[in-house]
């Protein structure tokens, strides 16, 4: 029996939100709407939710849209704190 070598793109995104958005970037678009919610919390300065609002929805925003050097700004952030957060080797040297 012969095998052929599939290649596999993981790159693209399937658009499926009116072919514009990719489910990932729904989600996040989604999860911009949510921090709307954070207007409602009785009991705090209205300076400090709007600017907690304006935080959140601005973050949620470069996920879902922004490209560094053609990968998602969400993975970007993940590679970061993967590298932050392992065990580094230090190497002393004169």
């Amino acid at each position: 029996m012969q095998i052929y070598k599939v290649p596999y793109n993981f790159r693209h995104e399937e658009k499926v939100f009116g072919g514009y958005a990719s489910l990932r970037q729904g989600i996040y678009l989604i999860l911009a709407i949510f921090s709307l919610g954070i207007v409602f919390i009785p009991n705090l300065l209205i300076s400090i939710k709007v600017v907690l609002t304006a935080f959140f929805i601005s973050i949620f925003a470069l996920f879902a849209f922004l490209k560094i050097e053609e990968i998602n700004a969400d993975k970007y952030f993940i590679n970061i704190l993967k590298y932050l957060f392992r065990k580094k080797i230090y190497i002393y040297e004169r």
